[in-house]
């Protein structure tokens, strides 16, 4: 029998561990920052071996892992006062303007909007694998990523060439 979900199986904890570095980190990375996002996939990385047998016969362990660091990042960014995404960056960025210009934008978006934009565009995921991992639709994907508006697609319009080529991806 086919499998109809988009989930696939992670089989056994080392492949476990390679799907967190691979795609969890990233994510991880793109919300809170490199230091912050480091330190939680390592936190990740220590409650799934610690939940081994719990995490690798689920669905969707990556979705889930993602929740766990949103859970640990609390004391991270609570209590240490650790910036997740800075707002000023090293003298060396202003000496390339279009990576400060980069950064600046990255810097003024929420941390879902980020964590969309830098999957889709700067790793090269597909809206579905980002909404799979957040947990939400595509259309809140394809909202973050493109800053298309919501209201496009609640107003019942038939939606534009481009934005119908952003939902059928």
């Amino acid at each position: 029998m086919e499998e109809t979900s988009s989930h696939r199986r992670i089989d056994g904890f080392d492949a476990l561990i390679d799907e967190i570095r691979v795609k969890l980190l990233p994510a991880l990375v793109a919300k809170w920052g490199i230091e912050v996002g480091s330190d939680l996939c390592s936190d990740v990385e220590e409650y799934a071996w610690e939940h081994r047998a719990k995490v690798t016969r689920m669905e969707n362990p990556l979705g889930y892992l993602y929740r766990v660091a949103q859970s640990k990042s609390r004391s991270h960014v609570r209590w240490m006062k650790r910036t997740t995404f800075p707002s000023r960056f090293p003298d060396i960025v202003h000496e390339d303007p279009a990576l400060h210009d980069m950064l600046q934008m990255l810097a003024v978006l929420t941390d879902d909007q980020r964590v969309c934009v830098m999957l889709v565009h700067a790793f090269g995921w597909t809206y579905a694998e980002v909404a799979e991992l957040l947990g939400v639709t595509r259309v809140v994907v394809v909202v973050g990523a493109t800053g298309i508006p919501v209201t496009a697609f609640d107003a019942g319009e038939s939606p534009s060439p481009f934005t119908a080529l952003m939902l059928t991806e």
